[in-house]
């Protein structure tokens, strides 16, 4: 695939540092010694925990079960023995429990011939509740479950695979696009039989060219249940959210079309054709210290320590550790945070490329305003946060922000606004 030299953001430039290869299929990452499985990988509360100190865990076994509306089953990544139940920070600032399992006895799954289920024979409600007990969620955004977002989206008319990457850094789901082109179509025509789409798009970066075998499954599909599949180069230098207000986030709908990456998309395709519990999670490891970037598939609970040195450690200390892309992520407190369903990548920026500079006040220049792909203003919102008015932020827009990052990059002032929204917000909920 073609390495881009530059991308424009409304005229401002960034360079995609992307100027290494991923391999395909993408490598597993070594399973983690010991697992911290967070209980809030969701949108909403956090789950419940359903096991205690000392407990023999299996590889899938259910940790937490879902506590009210936005929150999801938690399942276990590996086989073992709870070593503690403890509570630790968020990135975002609040604060869930979080359980520790030593690696232990033999794997259900791993290593064994995974067993096969027709799906076009499930009803629309069995194929909801396979996604809601194998712990499915969008793994972009908020974390919303998928059987929730689908039952809010029915009859949209199409459904966008969106297989491009559109930060600096981040390559993780053109790479699982490129390893599993065909579950991933093939999950999207399940989502389309729950959501009666008509018709699927596959949004690609250019260099990419499917596979003839992509090509013809695709055909052989639409002449067996009529939904057509298409494929859509464009050169990923723009955000999709400076593309129109609906556009920024995953499970969004932009009129009659529902956005998906192709790692949920993966995820919907293991929980319901192969009845897998949602533990495994595609994400990028790279930037400036990173020895050999790559994009890894890593068991949720993973140590990002441990992918760092999958990679083959830093080349030098790096100044800012980010969960997430550059724009939109979080800073990691150490490389002990574990992997999450959310988490697309693992950035370890040098000073060069972190820029940071002295935070000064807000100058009122208005080019967060300006930029904002959704039209609410990130200066007043800022100013009631920082008073501990949240309320009066809510309605400022603050649950309209699509934490795109394009403000906290335009500012001036090195005022990091988006990434106090989301920590903010986050803590709220």
């Amino acid at each position: 695939m073609r390495n881009e030299t530059r991308a424009d953001i409304d005229g401002t430039r960034l360079d995609p540092h992307r100027d290494w290869e991923s391999k395909s299929p993408v490598p597993n990452a070594f399973l983690p010694a010991t697992a911290m499985v967070l209980l809030k990988q969701h949108a909403g509360r956090p789950a419940r925990c359903v096991v205690g100190r000392g407990d023999t865990i299996r590889e899938g076994m259910v940790l937490g079960v879902p506590d009210g509306e936005g929150s999801a089953f938690v399942h276990s990544p590996i086989p073992g023995t709870v070593r503690s139940i403890s509570t630790i920070r968020l990135p975002g600032g609040a604060e869930c429990e979080a359980v520790e399992i030593l690696l232990r006895g033999g794997f259900d799954r791993l290593g064994k011939r995974p067993e096969r289920y027709v799906w076009k024979g499930m009803r629309k409600f069995d194929i909801l509740q396979a996604l809601k007990s194998k712990g499915v969620v969008e793994t972009g955004g908020r974390g919303m479950p998928l059987d929730s977002l689908l039952e809010s989206s029915a009859r949209r008319r199409e459904i966008l695979i969106y297989a491009i990457d559109t930060e600096p850094y981040l390559r993780t789901e053109a790479a699982v696009f490129a390893s599993r082109a065909e579950d991933t179509i093939e999950a999207a025509r399940i989502v389309a039989s729950v959501i009666d789409a008509s018709g699927i798009r596959v949004l690609v970066g250019h260099g990419f060219e499917a596979s003839e075998s992509d090509r013809e499954s695709s055909s052989r599909q639409k002449d067996t249940d009529g939904l057509p599949v298409e494929f859509v180069h464009t050169d990923g230098a723009r955000p999709a959210a400076t593309r129109g207000k609906a556009a920024g986030r995953e499970g969004m709908k932009n009129g009659n079309q529902l956005r998906l990456t192709p790692s949920s998309l993966v995820a919907v395709y293991d929980a319901v054709v192969e009845a897998k519990a949602f533990v495994e999670r595609y994400l990028t490891v790279a930037g400036g210290a990173i020895r050999h970037p790559s994009v890894l598939k890593a068991r949720i609970g993973t140590p990002i320590g441990d992918l760092v040195e999958e990679c083959g450690g830093f080349l030098e200390s790096p100044e800012r550790l980010v969960l997430g892309g550059p724009l939109t992520g979080l800073p990691a407190r150490d490389l002990d945070m574990p992997v999450t369903k959310t988490m697309g990548a693992v950035l370890a920026l040098t000073p060069p490329e972190t820029r940071r500079g002295k935070v000064r006040p807000c100058i009122r220049c208005g080019r967060c305003r300006e930029i904002c792909p959704v039209g609410i203003d990130p200066e007043t919102i800022f100013r009631s946060l920082s008073g501990g008015r949240l309320a009066e932020a809510r309605v400022e827009g603050l649950g309209s922000c699509i934490s795109c990052g394009l403000c906290s990059y335009i500012c001036p002032s090195r005022i990091e606004l988006s990434q106090s929204f989301a920590a903010q917000f986050g803590a709220a909920r």
